[in-house]
């Protein structure tokens, strides 16, 4: 338990020390633009650029520096992508710092409470698999969101198409009259357009920051008539006519797979829900699980059965359409 308490005030040791220092950096700049915009003959006041006041917090101020200090840029990149299709306004250097801290807390709290050192490094495993599930939730429920708005948004394209409006206008249109998150993704693209961006690249950046099969299926269609010409309400028509199909079949398999999807939480609940009820009837009696060599065993024999279980019945119910 020394080991932990040690490690965990030279972390924040750190933090204190960097963040003073980019505190101190931070006045001497603003002191320096002070002068410069005193010295005679300016025609201007020189300032710094300003920055969001959210940023100069400390709590922000912890998670950049931890991010800066302990998540390497090209991980950081990875986990920016899940964040932006989540929706979630957090850099992906400052999310990592944020489960580092949350892992650190939870497995020191735990270890020290339990006076074991196993169940604080395992409350630290849990807390950050918690953050990445919770990240993966919200992706899958912003994506969800946004295969329901496809078919809407493809019937304003091709209504706007026939009515003699371009295609860019037809996107101002889903951006103006659909919710989010639909509208707030074309509104990039068109931003993206506007700028100079190739039409053909900024419906490819779209498809890669939303990771939609049936915006894919769009894109593609799209793509392929921009070549070969044709008429594009009615392409339009046909690939909203599939994806209302498509999300019609899901829908069935959902229902008919609800059982194995149920059986499955079920499963996986039932060894932690017990042993968090004979934890509180006979303490004595679950720990040595947690004491004996043979018990942490036994438990990682369990994790590793649940893991593979998980997997198998993941594949069952996983019908690809």
């Amino acid at each position: 338990m020394e080991l932990i308490i040690i490690i965990f005030s030279v972390f924040f040791a750190v933090f204190l020390a960097v963040i003073s220092i980019r505190e101190k950096n931070r006045e001497g700049k603003k002191l320096a633009a002070e002068l410069l915009s005193r010295l005679p003959g300016s025609q201007r006041k020189r300032r710094l650029p300003e920055k969001n006041t959210n940023h100069h917090k400390t709590g922000w101020q912890i998670l950049t520096v931890a991010g800066r200090l302990f998540v390497p840029k090209n991980i950081a990149r990875l986990v920016d992508r899940h964040l932006a299709m989540a929706n979630l306004p957090l850099k992906g250097e400052e999310f990592l710092a944020l489960v580092l801290i949350i892992g650190l807390t939870a497995g020191v709290f735990f270890g020290l409470l339990a006076e074991n050192i196993i169940l604080g490094i395992l409350a630290a495993a849990i807390s950050g698999y918690l953050a990445f599930f919770t990240l993966r939730i919200a992706k899958a429920k912003r994506l969800s969101r946004f295969n329901d708005q496809i078919g809407d948004a493809l019937v304003i394209i091709s209504n706007s198409l026939r009515s003699g409006f371009s295609f860019l206008q037809a996107m101002q249109m889903v951006k103006q009259e659909m919710p989010l998150p639909i509208s707030r993704e074309f509104d990039v693209t068109l931003q993206e357009m506007n700028w100079g961006i190739p039409t053909e690249e900024a419906l490819n950046n779209l498809t890669r920051r939303v990771d939609s099969e049936d915006l894919d299926l769009v894109v593609t269609a799209l793509l392929i008539q921009r070549q070969v010409g044709g008429n594009l309400a009615e392409v339009i028509d046909n690939i909203a006519n599939t994806i209302r199909e498509r999300v019609r079949i899901k829908g069935e398999i959902k229902t008919l797979t609800a059982q194995s999807r149920i059986s499955g939480l079920i499963i996986g609940l039932l060894p932690a829900v017990l042993t968090g009820i004979l934890y509180l009837i006979n303490p004595a009696y679950i720990s040595i699980l947690f004491t004996t060599a043979f018990g942490l065993l036994l438990i990682s024999m369990a994790l590793a059965s649940q893991v593979v279980g998980f997997i198998i019945i993941k594949k069952i119910i996983d019908i690809k359409i």
